[in-house]
Protein backbone atom coordinates (compact mmCIF):
# COMPACT_ATOMS: atom_id res chain seq x y z
CA UNK A 1 0.00 0.00 0.00
CA UNK A 2 1.49 3.33 -1.02
CA UNK A 3 1.95 5.93 1.66
CA UNK A 4 0.36 8.52 -0.63
CA UNK A 5 -2.96 6.72 -0.20
CA UNK A 6 -2.96 7.36 3.51
CA UNK A 7 -4.16 10.32 5.51
CA UNK A 8 -1.20 12.57 6.40
CA UNK A 9 -1.63 11.89 10.13
CA UNK A 10 -1.16 8.16 9.48
CA UNK A 11 2.56 8.67 8.77
CA UNK A 12 3.84 8.27 12.34
CA UNK A 13 7.19 8.58 14.01
CA UNK A 14 8.97 5.41 15.09
CA UNK A 15 9.52 6.52 18.67
CA UNK A 16 8.98 3.94 21.39
CA UNK A 17 8.44 6.74 23.87
CA UNK A 18 7.44 10.32 23.07
CA UNK A 19 7.91 12.67 26.02
CA UNK A 20 5.58 15.34 24.65
CA UNK A 21 2.79 12.85 24.01
CA UNK A 22 3.17 11.33 27.49
CA UNK A 23 3.17 14.79 29.08
CA UNK A 24 -0.09 15.57 27.31
CA UNK A 25 -1.64 12.26 28.35
CA UNK A 26 -0.60 12.67 31.99
CA UNK A 27 -2.21 16.12 32.03
CA UNK A 28 -5.57 14.36 31.65
CA UNK A 29 -4.81 11.81 34.38
CA UNK A 30 -3.76 14.52 36.81
CA UNK A 31 -7.33 15.81 36.73
CA UNK A 32 -8.16 12.75 38.85
CA UNK A 33 -5.31 12.81 41.38
CA UNK A 34 -7.33 11.27 44.23
CA UNK A 35 -8.33 8.22 42.16
CA UNK A 36 -4.77 7.84 40.86
CA UNK A 37 -3.23 7.97 44.33
CA UNK A 38 -5.80 5.47 45.59
CA UNK A 39 -4.82 3.06 42.81
CA UNK A 40 -1.11 3.37 43.60
CA UNK A 41 -1.81 2.80 47.32
CA UNK A 42 -3.85 -0.32 46.50
CA UNK A 43 -1.02 -1.54 44.24
CA UNK A 44 1.46 -1.29 47.12
CA UNK A 45 -0.83 -3.12 49.55
CA UNK A 46 -1.73 -5.91 47.10
CA UNK A 47 1.96 -6.38 46.21
CA UNK A 48 2.88 -6.93 49.86
CA UNK A 49 -0.05 -9.34 50.33
CA UNK A 50 0.92 -11.18 47.12
CA UNK A 51 4.47 -11.68 48.36
CA UNK A 52 3.38 -12.98 51.77
CA UNK A 53 1.64 -16.15 50.54
CA UNK A 54 4.66 -18.07 49.09
CA UNK A 55 6.67 -17.14 52.20
CA UNK A 56 3.89 -18.49 54.44
CA UNK A 57 3.83 -21.73 52.41
CA UNK A 58 7.53 -22.28 53.08
CA UNK A 59 7.21 -21.24 56.72
CA UNK A 60 4.33 -23.71 57.24
CA UNK A 61 6.38 -26.55 55.76
CA UNK A 62 9.50 -25.88 57.81
CA UNK A 63 7.86 -24.98 61.12
CA UNK A 64 4.51 -26.69 60.90
CA UNK A 65 4.68 -29.92 58.88
CA UNK A 66 8.31 -30.84 59.68
CA UNK A 67 7.83 -30.13 63.38
CA UNK A 68 4.27 -31.50 63.64
CA UNK A 69 2.91 -28.16 64.86
CA UNK A 70 -0.80 -28.41 63.97
CA UNK A 71 -1.71 -25.10 65.61
CA UNK A 72 0.80 -23.26 63.40
CA UNK A 73 -0.64 -24.99 60.32
CA UNK A 74 -4.17 -23.87 61.24
CA UNK A 75 -2.98 -20.33 61.93
CA UNK A 76 -1.05 -20.21 58.64
CA UNK A 77 -4.03 -21.53 56.68
CA UNK A 78 -6.32 -18.90 58.23
CA UNK A 79 -3.73 -16.19 57.56
CA UNK A 80 -3.45 -17.22 53.90
CA UNK A 81 -7.26 -17.30 53.59
CA UNK A 82 -7.50 -13.82 55.13
CA UNK A 83 -4.74 -12.45 52.89
CA UNK A 84 -6.31 -13.85 49.72
CA UNK A 85 -9.76 -12.55 50.74
CA UNK A 86 -8.38 -9.07 51.38
CA UNK A 87 -6.46 -9.20 48.08
CA UNK A 88 -9.66 -10.15 46.25
CA UNK A 89 -11.55 -7.21 47.77
CA UNK A 90 -8.72 -4.81 46.90
CA UNK A 91 -8.53 -6.17 43.33
CA UNK A 92 -12.26 -5.51 42.87
CA UNK A 93 -11.87 -1.94 44.18
CA UNK A 94 -8.78 -1.44 42.05
CA UNK A 95 -10.46 -2.74 38.90
CA UNK A 96 -13.42 -0.40 39.35
CA UNK A 97 -11.17 2.54 40.16
CA UNK A 98 -8.80 2.24 37.19
CA UNK A 99 -11.66 1.52 34.77
CA UNK A 100 -13.33 4.67 36.06
CA UNK A 101 -10.14 6.69 35.47
CA UNK A 102 -9.84 5.30 31.94
CA UNK A 103 -13.45 6.12 31.07
CA UNK A 104 -13.16 9.67 32.45
CA UNK A 105 -9.93 10.30 30.52
CA UNK A 106 -11.58 8.98 27.34
CA UNK A 107 -14.56 11.27 27.89
CA UNK A 108 -12.34 14.32 28.44
CA UNK A 109 -10.17 13.68 25.37
CA UNK A 110 -13.14 12.87 23.15
CA UNK A 111 -15.03 16.00 24.18
CA UNK A 112 -11.95 18.19 23.73
CA UNK A 113 -11.23 16.66 20.31
CA UNK A 114 -14.84 17.01 19.18
CA UNK A 115 -14.85 20.66 20.25
CA UNK A 116 -11.62 21.18 18.29
CA UNK A 117 -12.93 19.39 15.18
CA UNK A 118 -15.92 21.74 15.18
CA UNK A 119 -13.53 24.69 15.15
CA UNK A 120 -11.51 23.51 12.13
CA UNK A 121 -11.85 25.42 8.84
CA UNK A 122 -13.80 24.00 5.90
CA UNK A 123 -10.53 23.52 4.00
CA UNK A 124 -9.51 20.83 6.52
CA UNK A 125 -12.56 18.71 5.69
CA UNK A 126 -11.92 19.15 1.96
CA UNK A 127 -8.57 17.40 2.35
CA UNK A 128 -9.29 14.84 5.08
CA UNK A 129 -11.77 11.95 4.76
CA UNK A 130 -14.58 11.93 7.31
CA UNK A 131 -14.06 8.24 8.13
CA UNK A 132 -10.51 8.82 9.32
CA UNK A 133 -11.54 11.77 11.45
CA UNK A 134 -14.25 9.57 12.99
CA UNK A 135 -11.58 6.93 13.70
CA UNK A 136 -9.66 9.51 15.74
CA UNK A 137 -12.77 10.17 17.84
CA UNK A 138 -13.63 6.49 18.35
CA UNK A 139 -10.99 3.77 17.91
CA UNK A 140 -7.94 5.90 18.71
CA UNK A 141 -9.44 7.41 21.85
CA UNK A 142 -10.59 3.94 22.93
CA UNK A 143 -6.96 2.76 22.64
CA UNK A 144 -5.87 5.67 24.85
CA UNK A 145 -8.58 4.77 27.37
CA UNK A 146 -7.33 1.18 27.44
CA UNK A 147 -3.86 2.46 28.33
CA UNK A 148 -5.21 3.99 31.54
CA UNK A 149 -7.87 1.43 32.39
CA UNK A 150 -5.78 -1.69 31.77
CA UNK A 151 -2.22 -0.49 31.26
CA UNK A 152 -0.40 2.09 33.34
CA UNK A 153 -1.56 1.18 36.84
CA UNK A 154 -1.38 -2.56 36.14
CA UNK A 155 2.18 -2.24 34.83
CA UNK A 156 3.18 -0.28 37.94
CA UNK A 157 1.79 -3.16 40.00
CA UNK A 158 3.68 -5.71 37.88
CA UNK A 159 6.95 -3.81 38.36
CA UNK A 160 6.43 -3.71 42.11
CA UNK A 161 5.72 -7.46 42.13
CA UNK A 162 8.88 -8.28 40.13
CA UNK A 163 11.04 -6.10 42.40
CA UNK A 164 9.34 -7.54 45.49
CA UNK A 165 9.86 -11.14 44.31
CA UNK A 166 13.57 -10.55 43.72
CA UNK A 167 13.95 -8.92 47.13
CA UNK A 168 12.09 -11.83 48.77
CA UNK A 169 14.18 -14.43 46.88
CA UNK A 170 17.42 -12.64 47.79
CA UNK A 171 16.37 -12.62 51.45
CA UNK A 172 15.53 -16.33 51.32
CA UNK A 173 18.65 -17.47 49.45
CA UNK A 174 20.80 -15.16 47.35
CA UNK A 175 22.47 -18.03 45.43
CA UNK A 176 19.14 -19.35 44.17
CA UNK A 177 18.18 -15.75 43.33
CA UNK A 178 21.29 -15.49 41.10
CA UNK A 179 20.36 -18.75 39.35
CA UNK A 180 16.90 -17.29 38.59
CA UNK A 181 18.46 -14.05 37.32
CA UNK A 182 20.63 -15.98 34.87
CA UNK A 183 17.67 -16.48 32.50
CA UNK A 184 16.80 -12.76 32.45
CA UNK A 185 19.01 -11.79 29.47
CA UNK A 186 17.02 -14.33 27.40
CA UNK A 187 13.73 -12.77 28.52
CA UNK A 188 15.01 -9.27 27.64
CA UNK A 189 16.09 -10.37 24.14
CA UNK A 190 12.73 -12.08 23.50
CA UNK A 191 10.81 -9.05 24.75
CA UNK A 192 12.80 -6.61 22.56
CA UNK A 193 12.57 -8.76 19.43
CA UNK A 194 8.85 -9.42 19.68
CA UNK A 195 8.04 -5.99 21.10
CA UNK A 196 9.45 -4.09 18.13
CA UNK A 197 7.66 -6.25 15.57
CA UNK A 198 4.38 -6.29 17.45
CA UNK A 199 4.55 -2.50 17.83
CA UNK A 200 5.02 -1.94 14.08
CA UNK A 201 2.29 -4.43 13.27
CA UNK A 202 -0.08 -2.80 15.75
CA UNK A 203 0.48 0.61 14.15
CA UNK A 204 -0.22 -0.82 10.71
CA UNK A 205 -3.45 -2.32 12.04
CA UNK A 206 -4.58 1.09 13.32
CA UNK A 207 -3.69 2.77 10.05
CA UNK A 208 -5.50 0.21 7.93
CA UNK A 209 -8.54 0.30 10.21
CA UNK A 210 -8.76 4.05 9.58
CA UNK A 211 -8.70 3.34 5.83
CA UNK A 212 -11.57 0.87 6.19
CA UNK A 213 -13.63 3.43 8.11
CA UNK A 214 -12.98 6.12 5.50
CA UNK A 215 -13.99 3.82 2.63
CA UNK A 216 -17.14 2.66 4.44
CA UNK A 217 -18.21 6.21 5.24
CA UNK A 218 -17.75 7.33 1.63
CA UNK A 219 -19.65 4.38 0.18
CA UNK A 220 -22.55 4.38 2.61
CA UNK A 221 -22.99 8.14 2.24
CA UNK A 222 -22.95 7.82 -1.55
CA UNK A 223 -25.01 4.62 -1.73
CA UNK A 224 -27.58 6.08 -4.15
CA UNK A 225 -24.85 6.91 -6.67
CA UNK A 226 -23.27 3.49 -6.17
CA UNK A 227 -26.56 1.73 -6.93
CA UNK A 228 -27.61 4.00 -9.80
CA UNK A 229 -24.33 3.42 -11.64
CA UNK A 230 -24.10 -0.30 -10.76
CA UNK A 231 -20.88 0.10 -8.82
CA UNK A 232 -21.71 -2.59 -6.24
CA UNK A 233 -19.36 -5.28 -7.58
CA UNK A 234 -16.44 -2.92 -8.17
CA UNK A 235 -16.84 -1.29 -4.77
CA UNK A 236 -17.14 -4.71 -3.17
CA UNK A 237 -13.90 -5.78 -4.86
CA UNK A 238 -12.14 -2.62 -3.67
CA UNK A 239 -13.43 -3.10 -0.12
CA UNK A 240 -12.34 -6.74 -0.24
CA UNK A 241 -8.83 -5.58 -1.14
CA UNK A 242 -8.74 -3.06 1.73
CA UNK A 243 -10.25 -5.57 4.16
CA UNK A 244 -7.84 -8.30 3.09
CA UNK A 245 -4.94 -5.94 3.68
CA UNK A 246 -6.24 -5.35 7.21
CA UNK A 247 -6.72 -9.11 7.74
CA UNK A 248 -3.14 -9.90 6.72
CA UNK A 249 -1.80 -7.40 9.24
CA UNK A 250 -4.03 -8.82 11.98
CA UNK A 251 -2.83 -12.35 11.19
CA UNK A 252 0.78 -11.17 11.32
CA UNK A 253 0.16 -9.61 14.74
CA UNK A 254 -1.58 -12.77 16.01
CA UNK A 255 1.38 -14.81 14.73
CA UNK A 256 3.85 -12.77 16.76
CA UNK A 257 1.64 -13.02 19.82
CA UNK A 258 1.17 -16.78 19.38
CA UNK A 259 4.94 -17.37 19.30
CA UNK A 260 5.72 -14.93 22.11
CA UNK A 261 3.67 -16.73 24.77
CA UNK A 262 5.34 -20.15 24.28
CA UNK A 263 8.77 -18.48 24.15
CA UNK A 264 8.21 -16.93 27.57
CA UNK A 265 6.83 -20.22 28.87
CA UNK A 266 9.98 -22.05 27.70
CA UNK A 267 12.21 -19.58 29.56
CA UNK A 268 9.91 -19.91 32.59
CA UNK A 269 10.28 -23.68 32.48
CA UNK A 270 14.06 -23.29 32.15
CA UNK A 271 14.15 -21.07 35.25
CA UNK A 272 12.01 -23.53 37.22
CA UNK A 273 14.23 -26.42 36.12
CA UNK A 274 17.41 -24.62 37.15
CA UNK A 275 15.97 -23.63 40.53
CA UNK A 276 14.64 -27.16 41.13
CA UNK A 277 17.95 -28.76 40.16
CA UNK A 278 20.19 -26.40 42.12
CA UNK A 279 17.76 -26.17 45.03
CA UNK A 280 17.46 -29.96 45.27
CA UNK A 281 21.25 -30.29 45.32
CA UNK A 282 21.47 -27.68 48.09
CA UNK A 283 18.63 -29.39 50.00
CA UNK A 284 20.24 -32.84 49.76
CA UNK A 285 23.49 -31.41 51.13
CA UNK A 286 21.65 -29.74 53.99
CA UNK A 287 22.27 -26.16 52.89
CA UNK A 288 18.61 -25.46 52.17
CA UNK A 289 15.33 -26.31 53.86
CA UNK A 290 12.40 -27.83 51.96
CA UNK A 291 10.17 -24.90 52.90
CA UNK A 292 12.56 -22.37 51.38
CA UNK A 293 12.78 -24.46 48.17
CA UNK A 294 8.97 -24.65 47.90
CA UNK A 295 8.64 -20.91 48.56
CA UNK A 296 11.34 -20.22 45.98
CA UNK A 297 9.59 -22.33 43.34
CA UNK A 298 6.33 -20.48 44.07
CA UNK A 299 8.09 -17.15 43.60
CA UNK A 300 9.64 -18.31 40.29
CA UNK A 301 6.22 -19.40 38.98
CA UNK A 302 4.76 -16.05 40.07
CA UNK A 303 7.67 -14.09 38.58
CA UNK A 304 6.88 -14.78 34.92
CA UNK A 305 3.22 -13.77 35.04
CA UNK A 306 3.99 -10.05 35.57
CA UNK A 307 6.83 -10.23 33.00
CA UNK A 308 4.45 -11.70 30.45
CA UNK A 309 1.85 -9.12 31.41
CA UNK A 310 4.30 -6.21 30.99
CA UNK A 311 5.22 -7.29 27.46
CA UNK A 312 1.54 -7.60 26.57
CA UNK A 313 0.86 -4.19 28.11
CA UNK A 314 3.82 -2.87 26.14
CA UNK A 315 1.79 -3.46 23.01
CA UNK A 316 -1.20 -1.68 24.55
CA UNK A 317 1.22 1.14 25.39
CA UNK A 318 2.50 1.28 21.81
CA UNK A 319 -1.04 1.21 20.44
CA UNK A 320 -1.97 4.06 22.75
CA UNK A 321 1.16 6.00 21.71
CA UNK A 322 0.28 5.56 18.04
CA UNK A 323 -3.31 6.62 18.70
CA UNK A 324 -2.15 9.55 20.82
CA UNK A 325 0.07 10.78 17.98
CA UNK A 326 -2.97 10.79 15.70
CA UNK A 327 -5.31 12.41 18.22
CA UNK A 328 -2.89 15.13 19.31
CA UNK A 329 -1.82 15.62 15.69
CA UNK A 330 -5.45 16.41 14.89
CA UNK A 331 -5.63 18.71 17.92
CA UNK A 332 -2.63 20.63 16.54
CA UNK A 333 -4.52 21.47 13.34
CA UNK A 334 -5.10 25.22 13.26
CA UNK A 335 -8.61 26.16 14.32
CA UNK A 336 -10.67 28.76 12.50
CA UNK A 337 -10.26 31.34 15.23
CA UNK A 338 -6.46 31.26 14.75
CA UNK A 339 -6.79 32.79 11.28
CA UNK A 340 -8.06 36.17 12.50
CA UNK A 341 -5.87 39.23 12.19
CA UNK A 342 -7.17 40.72 15.39
CA UNK A 343 -9.59 39.47 18.01
CA UNK A 344 -12.16 42.16 18.83
CA UNK A 345 -12.88 43.08 22.43
CA UNK A 346 -16.57 42.19 22.03
CA UNK A 347 -18.65 39.95 19.80
CA UNK A 348 -20.20 41.45 16.69
CA UNK A 349 -23.99 41.87 16.66
CA UNK A 350 -26.27 42.14 13.58
CA UNK A 351 -27.70 45.35 15.05
CA UNK A 352 -24.27 47.00 14.81
CA UNK A 353 -24.11 46.67 11.02
CA UNK A 354 -26.06 48.11 8.09
CA UNK A 355 -24.90 45.48 5.59
CA UNK A 356 -22.53 47.25 3.21
CA UNK A 357 -20.15 44.81 1.48
CA UNK A 358 -16.99 45.63 -0.47
CA UNK A 359 -14.42 43.37 -2.16
CA UNK A 360 -11.05 45.05 -2.69
CA UNK A 361 -8.70 43.23 -5.11
CA UNK A 362 -9.52 39.81 -3.68
CA UNK A 363 -7.48 36.76 -4.73
CA UNK A 364 -8.41 33.30 -3.50
CA UNK A 365 -7.32 29.71 -4.22
CA UNK A 366 -8.54 26.46 -2.66
CA UNK A 367 -5.15 24.89 -3.36
CA UNK A 368 -2.64 26.32 -5.86
CA UNK A 369 -4.71 27.78 -8.72
CA UNK A 370 -6.61 31.00 -8.08
CA UNK A 371 -10.38 30.72 -8.51
CA UNK A 372 -10.93 34.41 -7.69
CA UNK A 373 -8.60 36.87 -9.41
CA UNK A 374 -8.43 40.52 -8.40
CA UNK A 375 -12.16 40.76 -7.66
CA UNK A 376 -13.42 44.23 -6.68
CA UNK A 377 -17.01 45.45 -6.24
CA UNK A 378 -19.18 47.29 -3.74
CA UNK A 379 -22.69 46.53 -2.48
CA UNK A 380 -24.58 49.28 -0.64
CA UNK A 381 -26.64 48.44 2.46
CA UNK A 382 -30.03 47.01 1.50
CA UNK A 383 -29.00 46.57 -2.13
CA UNK A 384 -29.81 43.40 -4.12
CA UNK A 385 -26.94 42.10 -6.22
CA UNK A 386 -26.82 39.04 -8.48
CA UNK A 387 -23.72 37.03 -9.37
CA UNK A 388 -23.90 35.52 -12.84
CA UNK A 389 -21.55 33.27 -14.77
CA UNK A 390 -21.08 29.77 -16.10
CA UNK A 391 -20.16 26.89 -13.81
CA UNK A 392 -16.70 27.38 -12.32
CA UNK A 393 -16.67 31.16 -12.73
CA UNK A 394 -16.27 31.75 -8.97
CA UNK A 395 -19.80 32.61 -7.79
CA UNK A 396 -19.96 30.14 -4.89
CA UNK A 397 -16.35 30.93 -3.95
CA UNK A 398 -17.40 34.55 -3.32
CA UNK A 399 -20.03 33.28 -0.86
CA UNK A 400 -17.45 31.01 0.80
CA UNK A 401 -14.89 33.75 1.41
CA UNK A 402 -17.53 36.30 2.48
CA UNK A 403 -18.70 33.94 5.25
CA UNK A 404 -15.05 33.07 6.01
CA UNK A 405 -15.49 29.38 5.44
CA UNK A 406 -12.23 29.92 3.54
CA UNK A 407 -9.61 32.64 3.95
CA UNK A 408 -8.49 34.81 1.03
CA UNK A 409 -4.81 34.97 0.08
CA UNK A 410 -4.67 38.61 -1.08
CA UNK A 411 -6.85 41.70 -0.88
CA UNK A 412 -9.54 42.47 1.67
CA UNK A 413 -13.29 42.09 2.19
CA UNK A 414 -15.05 44.86 4.09
CA UNK A 415 -18.34 44.81 5.97
CA UNK A 416 -19.40 48.39 6.69
CA UNK A 417 -15.76 49.43 6.08
CA UNK A 418 -14.48 46.87 8.63
CA UNK A 419 -12.20 44.07 7.41
CA UNK A 420 -14.12 40.83 8.08
CA UNK A 421 -10.90 39.28 9.40
CA UNK A 422 -11.24 41.70 12.31
CA UNK A 423 -14.72 40.37 13.11
CA UNK A 424 -14.90 37.15 15.13
CA UNK A 425 -16.50 34.41 13.11
CA UNK A 426 -19.45 33.62 15.35
CA UNK A 427 -20.60 37.23 15.11
CA UNK A 428 -19.84 37.44 11.39
CA UNK A 429 -22.06 34.43 10.68
CA UNK A 430 -24.89 36.04 12.61
CA UNK A 431 -24.53 39.08 10.35
CA UNK A 432 -24.18 37.14 7.07
CA UNK A 433 -26.64 34.30 6.38
CA UNK A 434 -26.30 31.70 3.63
CA UNK A 435 -29.02 29.64 1.92
CA UNK A 436 -27.19 27.01 -0.14
CA UNK A 437 -28.46 24.69 -2.82
CA UNK A 438 -27.45 21.63 -0.79
CA UNK A 439 -29.35 21.96 2.52
CA UNK A 440 -27.98 19.72 5.26
CA UNK A 441 -30.56 18.30 7.65
CA UNK A 442 -29.96 16.69 11.03
CA UNK A 443 -31.66 13.74 12.69
CA UNK A 444 -34.64 15.12 14.62
CA UNK A 445 -37.99 16.80 14.04
CA UNK A 446 -38.89 19.46 11.51
CA UNK A 447 -38.88 22.02 14.33
CA UNK A 448 -35.40 20.94 15.43
CA UNK A 449 -34.06 21.47 11.91
CA UNK A 450 -35.64 24.91 11.62
CA UNK A 451 -34.49 26.13 15.04
CA UNK A 452 -31.24 24.09 14.92
CA UNK A 453 -32.13 22.78 18.41
CA UNK A 454 -32.26 26.30 19.90
CA UNK A 455 -35.06 26.96 22.46
CA UNK A 456 -37.14 29.23 20.20
CA UNK A 457 -40.84 29.55 21.20
CA UNK A 458 -43.34 27.59 19.12
CA UNK A 459 -45.38 30.73 18.39
CA UNK A 460 -42.34 32.54 16.99
CA UNK A 461 -41.48 29.63 14.69
CA UNK A 462 -45.05 29.52 13.32
CA UNK A 463 -45.23 33.29 12.89
CA UNK A 464 -41.93 33.26 10.98
CA UNK A 465 -43.16 30.53 8.65
CA UNK A 466 -46.47 32.33 8.19
CA UNK A 467 -44.76 35.65 7.43
CA UNK A 468 -42.76 33.94 4.69
CA UNK A 469 -45.96 32.48 3.21
CA UNK A 470 -44.63 28.95 3.66
CA UNK A 471 -47.47 27.46 5.73
CA UNK A 472 -48.50 25.20 2.77
CA UNK A 473 -45.31 23.22 3.45
CA UNK A 474 -46.33 22.69 7.09
CA UNK A 475 -49.92 21.79 6.17
CA UNK A 476 -48.88 18.95 3.86
CA UNK A 477 -46.44 17.35 6.31
CA UNK A 478 -47.74 14.58 8.62
CA UNK A 479 -47.28 15.75 12.19
CA UNK A 480 -46.49 19.33 11.19
CA UNK A 481 -43.46 20.68 13.04
CA UNK A 482 -43.19 17.40 14.99
CA UNK A 483 -42.59 15.37 11.83
CA UNK A 484 -39.45 13.22 12.12
CA UNK A 485 -36.84 13.97 9.45
CA UNK A 486 -35.06 10.97 7.92
CA UNK A 487 -31.27 10.92 7.68
CA UNK A 488 -30.06 13.81 5.47
CA UNK A 489 -33.72 14.69 4.75
CA UNK A 490 -34.40 11.66 2.55
CA UNK A 491 -38.18 11.95 3.13
CA UNK A 492 -38.34 15.60 1.97
CA UNK A 493 -38.48 17.18 -1.47
CA UNK A 494 -36.01 19.83 -2.67
CA UNK A 495 -38.63 22.54 -2.07
CA UNK A 496 -39.29 21.32 1.47
CA UNK A 497 -35.57 21.41 2.26
CA UNK A 498 -35.32 24.95 0.94
CA UNK A 499 -38.34 25.86 3.07
CA UNK A 500 -36.39 24.71 6.13
CA UNK A 501 -33.29 26.61 5.02
CA UNK A 502 -35.16 29.89 4.51
CA UNK A 503 -36.95 29.48 7.85
CA UNK A 504 -33.59 28.96 9.59
CA UNK A 505 -32.19 32.15 8.08
CA UNK A 506 -35.13 34.37 8.97
CA UNK A 507 -34.98 33.19 12.61
CA UNK A 508 -31.34 34.30 12.73
CA UNK A 509 -32.27 37.66 11.15
CA UNK A 510 -28.96 38.43 9.36
CA UNK A 511 -28.16 41.84 7.82
CA UNK A 512 -26.66 40.24 4.69
CA UNK A 513 -28.17 37.17 3.04
CA UNK A 514 -26.63 35.00 0.31
CA UNK A 515 -28.96 32.83 -1.80
CA UNK A 516 -26.91 30.23 -3.66
CA UNK A 517 -28.92 28.45 -6.40
CA UNK A 518 -31.86 28.39 -3.98
CA UNK A 519 -34.59 27.41 -6.48
CA UNK A 520 -32.79 24.98 -8.79
CA UNK A 521 -34.32 21.52 -9.39
CA UNK A 522 -37.67 22.52 -7.90
CA UNK A 523 -41.26 21.87 -9.01
CA UNK A 524 -43.18 24.97 -10.28
CA UNK A 525 -45.55 25.27 -7.27
CA UNK A 526 -42.74 24.99 -4.74
CA UNK A 527 -40.64 27.40 -6.80
CA UNK A 528 -43.35 30.06 -6.68
CA UNK A 529 -43.69 29.68 -2.90
CA UNK A 530 -39.94 29.78 -2.36
CA UNK A 531 -39.49 32.75 -4.74
CA UNK A 532 -42.14 34.73 -2.84
CA UNK A 533 -40.50 33.79 0.46
CA UNK A 534 -37.11 34.87 -0.88
CA UNK A 535 -38.49 38.29 -1.79
CA UNK A 536 -39.80 38.69 1.76
CA UNK A 537 -36.53 37.44 3.27
CA UNK A 538 -34.45 39.93 1.26
CA UNK A 539 -36.60 42.98 2.06
CA UNK A 540 -34.61 45.51 4.07
CA UNK A 541 -31.47 43.35 3.84
CA UNK A 542 -28.41 43.33 1.66
CA UNK A 543 -28.83 40.31 -0.60
CA UNK A 544 -26.50 38.44 -2.92
CA UNK A 545 -28.21 36.07 -5.36
CA UNK A 546 -26.31 33.30 -7.14
CA UNK A 547 -28.34 31.67 -9.93
CA UNK A 548 -28.01 30.05 -13.34
CA UNK A 549 -31.66 30.79 -14.06
CA UNK A 550 -31.61 34.44 -15.08
CA UNK A 551 -35.35 34.88 -14.43
CA UNK A 552 -34.61 34.91 -10.69
CA UNK A 553 -32.25 37.92 -10.85
CA UNK A 554 -33.81 40.26 -13.45
CA UNK A 555 -35.03 42.69 -10.80
CA UNK A 556 -31.74 42.87 -8.89
CA UNK A 557 -30.32 46.36 -8.31
CA UNK A 558 -27.03 45.27 -9.81
CA UNK A 559 -25.66 42.25 -11.68
CA UNK A 560 -22.00 41.21 -11.53
CA UNK A 561 -20.84 38.91 -14.32
CA UNK A 562 -17.94 36.53 -13.61
CA UNK A 563 -15.81 34.48 -15.98
CA UNK A 564 -12.93 32.19 -14.97
CA UNK A 565 -12.65 33.88 -11.58
CA UNK A 566 -12.59 37.44 -12.92
CA UNK A 567 -15.23 40.18 -12.91
CA UNK A 568 -15.94 41.00 -16.56
CA UNK A 569 -19.14 43.09 -16.37
CA UNK A 570 -21.19 45.02 -13.81
CA UNK A 571 -24.47 46.92 -14.10
CA UNK A 572 -28.27 46.58 -14.22
CA UNK A 573 -30.08 44.09 -16.46
CA UNK A 574 -30.84 46.74 -19.08
CA UNK A 575 -27.32 48.19 -19.00
CA UNK A 576 -25.71 44.80 -19.50
CA UNK A 577 -28.02 43.93 -22.37
CA UNK A 578 -27.11 47.21 -24.12
CA UNK A 579 -23.44 46.44 -23.53
CA UNK A 580 -23.77 43.29 -25.65
CA UNK A 581 -21.14 41.36 -23.73
CA UNK A 582 -21.08 38.02 -21.91
CA UNK A 583 -24.29 38.70 -19.97
CA UNK A 584 -26.13 39.49 -23.19
CA UNK A 585 -24.95 36.17 -24.67
CA UNK A 586 -26.02 34.24 -21.55
CA UNK A 587 -29.42 35.93 -21.58
CA UNK A 588 -29.99 35.09 -25.26
CA UNK A 589 -29.12 31.44 -24.60
CA UNK A 590 -31.45 31.44 -21.59
CA UNK A 591 -34.35 32.97 -23.56
CA UNK A 592 -33.81 30.46 -26.38
CA UNK A 593 -34.00 27.57 -23.90
CA UNK A 594 -37.15 29.06 -22.36
CA UNK A 595 -38.83 29.31 -25.78
CA UNK A 596 -37.86 25.72 -26.60
CA UNK A 597 -39.13 24.57 -23.25
CA UNK A 598 -42.50 26.29 -23.68
CA UNK A 599 -42.73 25.23 -27.32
Amino acid sequence: MNKEEFFTEDVLTDKIYDREVMRKLLSYVLRYKASGLLSIFIVLITTVLFLLCPYLFGYAIDHGINKGNKALLYQTALAILGIETLRLILVVVQSYNIQSIGQKVMLDIRMELFRHVQSLPASFFDKNPVGRTVTRLTNDIAAIGELFSAGVIVVIGDIFIIIGIFVAMAMLNWKLALVTLSVFPIIVMIALWFGKRMKNSFREIRRKLARINAYLNENITGMKVVQLFNREKKNYAKFDEINDDYLKEQVRYIGYFAVFQPAVNIVSALAVGLVLWYGAVRYLHGFLTLGVLVAFLAYVYDLFDPIRDIVEKYNIFQGAMASSERVFGLMRETAEVDYVIHNPSREASPGDFKGGVEFQHVWFAYQSDYVLKDISFRIEPGQSVALVGVTGSGKTSIASVLTRLYEIQKGSILLDQIDIRNIEKIGLRHIIGLVSQDVFLFAGTLRDNITLFNPIPHAKVLSTIGALGLMPFIDRMPGGLDMEIAERGANLSVGERQFISLSRIILYDPRVIILDEATSSMDPISEVLIQNAMQKVTQGRTSILIAHRLSTILHSDKIIVLSKGEKVEEGSHEELLRLGGLYSQLYKVYMKEELIGHG
